[in-house]
């Protein structure tokens, strides 16, 4: 999944919760700035970052490794 695609689900999200970027900044403890460049897939967001957020919005985030043969 690209930064861009994971930027959709969370501006997604926070639509149909109501909530607006200064909301989730302040319930995540990130600066608006960053809630704006995660959702426009410009940011590059950790796995910590991510879970802060979804923890917020109620999304679950699924992490999955697998052995890619060439």
């Amino acid at each position: 999944m690209t930064t861009q695609e994971i930027g959709q689900i969370i501006l997604k999200r926070r639509l149909d919760l109501s909530i607006t970027q200064e909301d989730l900044s302040e319930l995540t403890g990130m600066a608006s700035k960053t809630i704006y460049l995660i959702e426009n897939g410009s940011g590059n967001p950790s796995l910590e970052t991510l879970e802060k957020i979804a923890g917020v919005l109620g999304l679950e985030i699924k992490v999955q490794i697998r052995d890619v043969e060439s």
